[in-house]
């Protein structure tokens, strides 16, 4: 989130909000987001919060409201601006942070590899994967966290997506490296680190782990980007590093070395983390609802025979479908997405002024009664009873920012969740309880999802 100036004089009042201290606010959202957040929606569909260091957001809930921004001209409305802080990961070229024509120009380049024919080509390494996990967790004997294996199953995957690693010593190496810059990045003091420690000031600095942590995984990640630059395109492996160097824009010119590596971390990081947590939440959902269990299972037997699933059964697991689509309604991982104002814009009949940050606040949208009847039971007949628009049911955001690896992340969650409920008995051990905390910009089960697991296959 980006910090603005106070708005102008005439601007219109600020909706109503929490009252108090910025920097109370601030902690409270870093330590209870959830919470914060449905106590400040019982302002009202428009509220407003004050986050020290990020200045006022609005929040708007209705579904219509979110329609408009969703919308609006993204000249107008400014997320790459308005989420500046996930630069100091992803850096200053990512889409993430990027607008108007140099937003649009690399989300082109990053769209087809994602989705497709060549999104499919990973099915396999999406089973193995998940049947390696499975295989440790019916190993272990005992309680396993899922949002660790599941950070195994999707960073490993996205490795091959995104940099074709194959080599055991290229997986271990790159997996500790990001994984550690991600624990990093997912402390809930993450935010409040951001306004302490900004990074124009302190990047450079050798005091703070995460910036040593980046600059050594950057190093090995500019020896691969350069080895594969250095190979013709036909001994390349198929993976998005081998279609970024490949590159050219209207002008003829290709990606650079700093371009290739913010799209790489880009990647990496969005398609492998965010899904883990994803799939940590809907095993949490799944798991001990005996009745939710017994119909996948049942569609499992019908559609697969009792096997592994294949690609082909993949569009026939429309229950499980549901109840994945349930899940990142009920658990969605960003609670939250930022517009920032570049010039007025009329949203639910007022019109904010330039310099307003407008949030289009996807945990109440999602846990709306009139929208969601009983939002808080998981009930994914919903799914199949109705249709929502892309601005009733936004997990992945909407518009032309809309989360890229979309259709990637729901494809893995299917595959796999199809995999696990083949070859595992799963349950909750008793008394766990998993409450929502902020994992940095994402919200995560406290215990990781506790489970305990036997073999079925």
């Amino acid at each position: 989130m980006a910090a603005v100036p106070p708005l102008a004089a005439d601007a219109p009042p600020l909706p109503p909000g929490p009252r108090q201290h910025p920097v109370l606010q601030l902690l409270r959202y870093s330590f209870k987001p959830l919470e914060f957040l449905e106590q400040a929606a019982r302002h009202g569909d428009t509220f407003s919060v004050h986050l020290a260091g990020f200045g006022r957001l609005v929040h708007v809930s209705r579904p219509e409201d979110i329609r408009e921004v969703f919308r609006g001209d993204p000249a107008v409305l400014h997320a790459g601006e308005a989420n500046i802080l996930l630069a100091t990961l992803v850096g200053q070229t990512s889409v993430l942070v990027l607008d108007d024509e140099a937003h649009a120009r690399q989300r082109r380049v990053l769209m087809p590899p994602l989705k497709g024919e060549r999104m499919r080509t990973f099915f396999d390494a999406m089973r193995r994967e998940a049947l390696a996990t499975a295989e440790a967790w019916a190993s272990a004997g005992g309680e396993v966290r899922a949002d660790l294996g599941m950070q195994a199953v999707t960073l490993r995957v996205i490795l091959r997506a995104v940099l074709g690693a194959e080599a055991a010593e290229d997986f271990e190496e790159l997996q500790a490296s990001m994984g550690r810059l991600l624990r990093e990045v997912r402390h809930p003091l993450a935010l409040v680190m951001y306004v302490v420690f900004p990074p124009a000031r302190f990047e450079n600095s050798g005091l703070l782990p995460f910036y040593r942590l980046r600059r050594r995984f950057d190093t090995r990640l500019h020896q691969i980007i350069a080895a594969q630059r250095a190979l013709p395109p036909e001994a390349r492996p198929a993976c998005l590093l081998s279609d970024l160097l490949d590159i050219r824009y209207e002008d003829g010119r290709g990606m650079s070395d700093v371009e290739v590596r913010d799209a790489v971390v880009t990647i990496l990081a969005a398609g492998h983390d965010t899904t883990a947590l994803s799939l940590a939440w809907a095993l949490e959902q799944m798991v001990p609802n005996a009745a939710v269990m017994a119909k996948i299972r049942a569609e499992l037997d019908a559609v697969c025979g009792g096997a592994l699933p294949e690609p082909e059964h993949l569009p026939k697991l429309e229950y499980l479908d549901a109840c994945i689509r349930e899940s990142l309604r009920l658990r969605t991982i960003l609670p939250l997405v930022v517009r920032l104002l570049k010039a007025p814009f009329t949203v639910g009949g007022v019109t904010w002024p330039a310099g307003t940050i407008l949030c289009p606040s996807l945990h109440v949208l999602h846990h709306r009664p009139d929208l969601y009847p009983e939002p808080e039971r998981f009930r994914p007949e919903r799914f199949l009873e109705r249709r929502y628009g892309p601005h009733e049911w936004a997990p992945f955001g909407g518009g032309s920012r809309a989360c890229l690896g979309q259709a990637f992340a729901l494809y893995e969650m299917k595959v796999v969740l199809a995999t696990l409920f083949t070859a595992l008995d799963l349950a909750r051990p008793p008394g766990a309880v998993s409450k929502p905390v902020r994992r940095g910009i994402s919200i995560g089960p406290s215990d990781g999802t506790r489970l305990l697991a036997r073999r079925r296959l």
